[in-house]
């Protein structure tokens, strides 16, 4: 006699109900899943929420699981299988033959017997019972809940368009400092792991991408401008003929870690600015203007092998007027001063590479080349007003947005300027510019370089 005969067949009866129990629950969990998202793409379209479909999917997948883990806990049972495998017997055979299989008695041992005997038939007539693989009322709302996803999901609503481009905002800003703390991890000296230290704390504390790309630039350009009159210094110690580099060993360390820097912000604000433009965000500045602090550094003021068109002349500046306002140029020459036998190329050159003009009909050019001539470099030519003294009219209303009808260059003579010493027209300049920078309402970030970099210039001077 075989007495786990019985407990076998329970156990497929069980497996059989497992089956189906597991089948009707899918369903359900098909269900609810996607009602779960489609009810969180609904509530999207009524605000603004960043990475909604992100978070429909995670909760849709969480009630997925959460009603299979549900399904689980209400699995089948031994007791339930038993209970239906029973009533294929005759007068509860197999609930009394299991109640007694441990039984040794003549009495027990005769039920269980006829138990096994009837086994067979019982386990047939349960197979052909009528089972309930399919819920319709689930797989309606099955159905349905996937239409309305997909729905939802092809027609965004602009709460939704202005959602996503939120998230890409967010990773605009997450990937800008991600790259500046790379660069702070680096090997730099102090004051450039504050400059990056500070720059990764104001990323911190911004909301938009378009102010992250703003700080951002505006650090690459502060950097940028170290950059530069580190070159400057280098360039000069060179045209003097010196032999040893004028720049210390940390200056040459500094000097080489601030193109790397620059470098990589540079890359990164034209990256981040492409995205924002792709975007339709319309930023304060274009891409040429991300990489200009950069560029400034990297091309020199007096290359020297770029004399072909330079012609020697006695201070006699060539350049364009600029009709009736104030102008102002870049000279790249180097130096110059009326009888002093330097010459000049096709723009008027001054001292530190840079000059500034205003009043009517005044204009600068653009040099280069270095000068041919033996002059001393701390005279400046300035040019004579056109038509006689008098004031300059400065119109001071606000700038307004647009692009230009048409511009053309007017046709001023050219006069012999004057030399005069560099201290006594610093000043003029240096507050020159600073006004023109007030009514161009420039940034006032960028207005302390202005006023920083002619400080600098007087203190050397």
């Amino acid at each position: 006699m075989n007495r786990p005969k019985l407990i076998r067949y329970v156990h497929k009866a069980k497996n059989s109900l497992a089956v189906e129990h597991y089948t009707r629950m899918l369903q359900a969990a098909l269900f609810y899943s996607f009602s779960a998202t489609a009810i969180i793409l609904l509530v999207s379209r009524l605000f603004v929420f960043p990475y909604y479909l992100r978070t429909s999917i995670l909760v849709g997948g969480s009630v997925f699981i959460g009603t299979f883990l549900y399904a689980f806990w209400k699995r089948p049972s031994n007791n339930e299988a038993v209970q239906k495998l029973d009533t294929f017997y005759l007068d509860n055979l197999l609930v009394s033959a299991l109640a007694f299989i441990e039984e040794k008695s003549l009495l027990a041992l005769g039920l269980i017997d006829k138990a096994e005997k009837n086994s067979e038939i019982a386990f047939q007539l349960f197979n052909k019972r009528e089972k309930k693989y399919i819920q319709p009322k689930w797989i309606l709302g099955f159905v349905l809940a996937l239409a309305a996803v997909l729905c939802l999901y092809v027609f965004p609503a602009a709460t939704q368009l202005e959602a996503k481009d939120l998230e890409q905002e967010q990773e605009i800003i997450k990937e800008l400092k991600k790259k500046v703390t790379k660069l702070e991890k680096e090997e730099l000296s102090e004051p450039l792991k504050k400059e990056l230290n500070d720059l990764k704390e104001k990323l911190k504390e911004v909301d938009t991408a378009e102010e992250a790309l703003r700080e951002v630039v505006k650090k690459q350009k502060e950097l940028a401008l170290k950059e530069q009159k580190l070159e400057q210094k280098k360039e000069v110690a060179e045209q003097k003929g010196a032999s040893d580099s004028s720049l210390s060993a940390e200056e040459q360390t500094e000097l080489a870690a601030l193109k790397d820097i620059n470098n990589s912000l540079a890359k990164s604000a034209s990256k981040s600015q492409t995205t924002l433009s792709k975007m339709g965000k319309s930023l304060p500045f274009n891409s040429n203007s991300i990489a200009q602090g950069n560029n400034n550094s990297q091309t020199p003021n007096n290359p020297k092998g770029q004399q072909g068109q330079n012609q020697p002349t006695q201070g006699q500046g060539q350049g364009q007027g600029q009709g009736q306002g104030q102008g102002q140029g870049q000279g790249q020459g180097q130096g110059q001063g009326q009888g002093q036998g330097q010459g000049q190329g096709q723009g008027k050159g001054q001292g530190q590479g840079q000059g500034q003009g205003q009043g009517q009909g005044q204009g600068q050019g653009k040099g280069q080349g270095a000068g041919v001539g033996s002059g001393g470099r701390d005279l400046l030519s300035i040019p004579s007003r056109i038509g006689g003294k008098g004031d300059t009219s400065v119109n001071s209303g606000e700038l307004g947005k647009g692009d230009s009808a048409s511009e053309q260059p007017a046709n001023t003579p050219i006069t012999r300027g004057t030399a005069r010493p560099y201290e006594e027209v610093v000043n003029e300049y240096s507050e020159s510019y600073i006004k023109s920078s007030e009514r161009m309402q420039l940034p006032s970030d960028l207005q302390r370089i202005v006023q920083d970099y002619f400080s600098s210039v007087e203190n050397r001077e």
